[in-house]
């Protein structure tokens, strides 16, 4: 018999009803998630054994349409990329890198006839560097690995201001995303050089605030001057230095540099002098042939 003056009893009770309805509450949840799996299976197998009715077809296009709005994104082939390229009141996408982004409301740019719609319906991710609009290669349009790491550094710099001013709408099916969006051997390789080039660049710039730009002007008669104050390269210090040619690593040529006196015999990079220049000099001028 249940003491009613006891609270700790009545406490109890009261969670055991409790638990019984979130008992409840779950087989319910399970049921129902069952349930959705079956029809789910069966509507994938119904799609299947229907292969080649139209009307089955399109519905399986619908439902994957709708499955991908339902996620945000979208999964393009080269062909239906390619009909989005303003003509007849369709809208324009591009892709760069694989990423497809909706720049229908910048028309006026990439519409049909106007200056950028070179770059409509496609992935055309090397041209965004060399400038070519004239040609289309499938092949090389998008193959972006041979690209310098500046050039790697600007092409995710487009990117970003795609991400940032248009709409993203999915992934382009081919070099860098197989055909369930996921990243690619060759995108992997890319993120890689990427990565290389990032920290080429932070290495440069932690190169420059060690050893500054020298100010640089061209006459016609005297040549190239070039000279170090105290704040040549934009860096302000308290020292002026001595002009240098000074060789990176990866670059294909020199800049020049001004050098503290305690640097002039530095092994931490290469460092030559200019030809008719005092050693101490704050100034020297050349010429190329």
């Amino acid at each position: 018999m249940r003491d009613v003056n006891n609270p700790v009893s009545i406490a109890q009770l009261e969670m055991l009803e409790f638990l019984k309805h979130l008992f409840r509450l779950q087989f319910l949840l399970i049921v129902a998630a069952v349930l959705t799996g079956v029809y789910y299976n069966q509507l994938i197998n119904w799609i299947t054994n229907k292969a080649g009715d139209p009307a089955s077809e399109s519905l399986a296009v619908s439902y994957e349409n709708s499955q991908a709005l339902s996620s945000g994104e979208q999964l393009f082939t080269r062909d239906e990329l390619a009909k989005f390229n303003g003509e007849n009141g369709t809208p324009i996408y591009l892709a760069i890198i694989g990423t497809v982004f909706d720049v229908s409301k910048g028309i006026k740019h990439y519409g049909p006839g106007c200056s950028y719609n070179f770059f409509a319906g496609r992935d055309a991710s090397v041209s965004f560097i060399n400038g070519e609009f004239e040609s289309y290669d499938v092949g090389k349009a998008d193959d972006v690995i041979s690209l310098k790491s500046n050039d790697l550094l600007s092409l995710e710099n487009w990117q970003q201001f795609y991400r940032k001013e248009y709409k993203y709408k999915g992934k382009l099916i081919g070099r860098f995303y197989d055909e369930k969006g996921e990243p690619t051997h060759y995108h992997w390789k890319y993120l890689a050089l990427l990565e290389q080039a990032k920290t080429a660049k932070a290495q440069a710039e932690q190169l420059r605030e060690v050893y500054p730009d020298c100010n640089i002007e061209w006459s016609e008669e005297r040549g190239t001057r070039v000279w170090c104050t105290k704040s040549s390269g934009g860096k302000q210090r308290e020292w002026v230095g001595y002009p240098r040619k000074l060789f990176e690593v990866g670059a294909s040529n020199f800049r020049c540099a001004c050098i503290q006196e305690k640097d002039l015999d530095t092994t931490d990079v290469m460092l030559k002098q200019y030809d008719d220049c005092g050693l101490r000099a704050y100034e020297c001028y050349y010429k190329v042939d």
